[in-house]
């Protein structure tokens, strides 16, 4: 029993160990992806920040240049700057007109033309600007038409909606205003989302400690369990071992009275009687006054083909125990109470009870 319960528990011991490093594992994996997911978040700001001041810097410098002055958009997006613009270069622009302007070519709408040939305007559908900002592009080549698509000298080209209306200060004013605006929005809407991070942050934390401190919980608690369930088995066998020695206690002490007499009484140790003296021969009895066998009380463990000890107990073959397979042959502690014969119920010192067919 004592190897049985050492192999249990060290195996209980295992698997413990497997789960604690299952959930260590487990702990380092989302850490990982935190982190991953961190440095993801960082890049995406970094990005997004970057191409921020990029727009803030070209609407700053539409908002301050002169009313005449020209501001190239090579650089921002709208084409390559070529090494030999500084030549006029040749194009075939068609004069038809158009509602849209073609895929992938920005839209110039409230422009005007200045005398270096420049387009000013509101520009849309641009990969660098946003739609509605103000811009003056490079000189173009050719007649500035409304409808058309024209062509800078830097190789960029735009579609010039119909009309020519210049946009007034006030208009470019009003743009600006927009784009600070949606400037503004936009670093509110990063603090918005910096701070439902951080609080999403703060309750995984406080919900890992919960975790961990109900394991922590469930631990001590069966740790209890198992000292309580080995103190109550120490007890047990404890209070056993103690019956077994009172018997064997009483039993010398019988076996020393009896020494001084001419006949021992051993009805206590065995299925009958003893003495120094020859007994008679019993009598047979008849067939016709053969009583039925005497049925074991209810809820008794019954033990046939029975031998008693020397030191008190009883071995045979026990059956209706739940304890004990059908047939098994144990031996009982030493019996303290009830006569040892057949048709009895004997009680050990423990307090168990037995049936002798």
């Amino acid at each position: 029993k004592k190897k049985k319960k050492k192999r249990a528990l060290e195996k209980k011991g295992g698997a413990d160990a497997e789960k604690k490093a299952a959930e260590l594992e487990a702990r380092k994996q989302a850490e990982l992806e935190k982190k991953r997911a961190l440095e993801e978040k960082r890049k995406a700001d970094a990005e997004k920040k970057a191409l921020q001041q990029k727009k803030q810097q070209a609407v700053k410098t539409v908002s301050s240049a002169p009313r005449r002055s020209t501001i190239s958009l090579f650089g921002f997006g709208g084409g390559e700057k070529d090494a030999a613009s500084a030549s006029p270069t040749v194009s075939i622009q068609s004069t038809s007109t158009q509602a849209s302007a073609p895929r992938g070519v920005p839209t110039i709408t409230k422009w005007k033309q200045a005398r270096d040939g420049s387009i000013t305007g509101v520009i849309s559908g641009s990969n660098s600007f946003d739609d509605g900002d103000p811009v003056t592009t490079s000189p173009i080549v050719g007649k500035a038409v409304g409808g058309t698509v024209v062509r800078t000298k830097s190789g960029s080209r735009y579609f010039l909606a119909g009309g020519t209306a210049p946009p007034s200060r006030a208009s470019l004013a009003q743009a600006a205003a927009d784009a600070r605006k949606q400037a503004q929005a936009a670093a509110r809407e990063k603090a918005a989302q910096a701070k439902a991070d951080a609080l999403a942050k703060k309750q995984q934390i406080e919900e890992e400690r919960r975790q961990a401190a109900e394991q922590r919980k469930r631990e001590q608690d069966e740790k209890r369990a198992e000292a309580q369930r080995l103190a109550a088995e120490k007890a047990r066998k404890d209070q056993e071992a103690k019956a077994r020695q009172t018997a064997k206690q009483q039993a010398a002490q019988t076996v020393n009275k009896a020494k001084k007499s001419t006949t021992i009484s051993l009805f206590n140790f065995g299925g009958g009687s003893e003495s120094t003296t020859p007994a008679p021969a019993p009598a047979p009895k008849p067939q016709q006054k053969k009583q039925a066998k005497k049925a074991p009380p209810k809820g008794v463990p019954s033990l046939s083909g029975w031998k008693i000890n020397g030191d008190g107990s009883v071995t045979g073959r026990i059956s209706n125990s739940p304890n004990f397979r059908e047939g098994q042959i144990v031996t009982t502690s030493p019996i303290a109470q009830g006569r040892i014969e057949s048709g009895a119920v004997v009680k050990t010192g423990s307090g168990s009870q037995y049936y002798l067919s």
